[in-house]
């Protein structure tokens, strides 16, 4: 039985607050956020987004778009991302517990 390594891994999770309301979000609908975090596979890499997002008081994950090892997405990418992103890869890349997350992309309506 062979482990997959742990490798740094991003994705866009789609948050929404558990009572109408957050004190990041206020009165909006949801929003979407980057996080970058060292994971073995999605199902690792969607745990720790719960477990992060679940520490901001009063969001939930209600989905997680995309998630792949940074490598991936950058070969497909063309091999730059936005510096924001750059940015939480390069604080995380040192950590082996990191769980970076970025800018919340905030919606009003649910069909965003």
């Amino acid at each position: 039985m062979t482990t997959q390594q742990k490798q740094l891994w991003i994705g866009m999770v789609e948050v929404r607050p558990m009572n109408g309301k957050s004190e990041i979000l206020g009165d909006t609908k949801g929003a979407f956020v980057n996080i970058v975090t060292w994971a073995s596979d999605a199902e690792q890499y969607k745990r720790n987004a719960e477990l992060i997002i679940g520490t901001l008081g009063g969001l939930c994950v209600c989905e997680v778009v995309n998630p792949e090892p940074v490598e991936t997405r950058r070969a497909r990418m063309g091999g730059q991302f936005e510096e924001d992103v750059e940015d939480m890869i390069s604080r995380a890349e040192g950590n082996p517990n990191a769980i970076i997350y970025g800018t919340f992309h905030t919606f009003e309506n649910d069909d965003a």
